[in-house]
């Protein structure tokens, strides 16, 4: 596909998954944040409550949802004030919830005639609040969308980047006649990885806390099934822990072809191999093929084998820098690429090559 199609494709990542991360992730947890610093300096202040509410909001669904609305009547240094809030936490609940709870406390206050303790922001008289406790769960669920969106938005900015970059487009033929190096790093996955952990967990947790409020308030009931999610998202970061140890141990290999007509290359280790590895091991098991394969379509999943060479299968000795290959691979047509899989101390590298000529 064309470069720019696929910009515009990105540029439509780029720009709305920052935008969604920044109303949905980083402004409510910016509020959560300054909230909390306030917080910090607040006196209790001795109050009436001047009004309560209960506010009600419809969804779309005629789904009923709650929010406590308040005012107090307090002195502070002298000065009479009418004004304030239940909580800093306005988001409208369902019935049962931390609004509720908020909502009966205050009317029975309100009904007997009895002082209740707000805290008053000394700078600012006028700002008081009932209850400064922060909801957690505001920060929970805000901090998927600042981590996940935002982190996909940059990734989209840094693809398109790299779309444009001078000289993508040159074959491997064209670099070695201006005698430039053509080096390339390896893929591991280990990043995607990571990231699917990350997304996973941040969007469980908050799934198994809700479940857990709902098993204290009605009994023990299908909820619990959300708790398998976190469980799994568990042994994500097993498995995402494992594989950066494996990734660690091998250190990071480089690629870097020297010669066209038959594909001459070097495989450079940094670390040596085996430098990272207990000291009696003196033999590592290294194995290194040539693919040709051919781009994922539509209706495929991953993509599809045309031809295969074994490079290297077996041990080799610790403390190597530098494994040489020659290959005579059939030549790249329209849609396909040549690609070189390492495995080396449990750790699989790929590295996908320009086009030959």
């Amino acid at each position: 596909m064309d470069r720019l199609p696929l910009t515009l494709i990105a540029l439509v990542f780029a720009i709305l998954f920052p935008l969604v991360g920044f109303l949905f992730g980083l402004q409510p947890l910016y509020e959560h944040g300054q909230n909390w610093w306030r917080s910090r300096t607040s006196v209790a202040v001795a109050a009436r409550v001047e009004t309560l509410e209960r506010a009600e909001h419809l969804s779309r669904k005629r789904i009923a949802t709650y929010r406590t609305k308040a005012t107090f009547r307090y002195t502070f240094e002298g000065r009479q004030f009418v004004g304030g809030q239940a909580s800093f936490y306005e988001t409208p609940e369902l019935h049962g919830g931390f609004q509720d709870q908020l909502y009966d406390e205050l009317r029975i206050s309100q009904q007997r005639q009895s002082l209740v303790d707000i805290w008053v922001d000394p700078s600012h008289p006028e700002r008081a609040v009932f209850n400064r406790t922060l909801n957690s769960e505001t920060a929970v669920w805000s901090l998927p969308f600042a981590l996940l969106f935002n982190g996909l938005g940059l990734a989209a900015w840094v693809y398109i980047v790299n779309l444009w970059r001078p000289g993508r487009n040159k074959t491997m033929a064209d670099r070695l006649r201006e005698g430039r190096q053509i080096l390339i790093k390896g893929a591991d996955g280990t990043a995607l990885l990571f990231v699917f952990a990350l997304a996973w967990n941040s969007f469980s947790w908050p799934f198994a806390t809700i479940a857990l409020e709902h098993i204290r308030a009605n009994g023990l009931s299908l909820a619990a099934i959300a708790f398998l999610f976190p469980i799994a998202g568990l042994g994500l970061i097993l498995l995402t822990w494992l594989q950066f140890r494996n990734r660690w141990l091998a250190g990071r290999p480089v690629l870097e072809i020297t010669g066209l007509s038959p594909l001459r290359g070097s495989i450079h280790f940094s670390p040596a191999i085996g430098q990272r590895s207990p000291p009696l091991e003196l033999m590592h098991h290294v194995s290194i093929s040539l693919r040709l394969v051919k781009g994922v379509r539509s209706g495929q999943k991953k993509p599809i084998k045309i031809w295969e060479h074994c490079l290297q299968d077996g041990p080799v000795a610790r403390g190597t820098k530098v494994l040489d290959f020659v290959a005579g691979p059939p030549r790249e047509r329209m849609g396909e690429e040549l690609e070189l899989v390492l495995e080396l101390a449990g750790a699989n590298y790929s590295f996908h090559l320009p086009r030959s000529r």
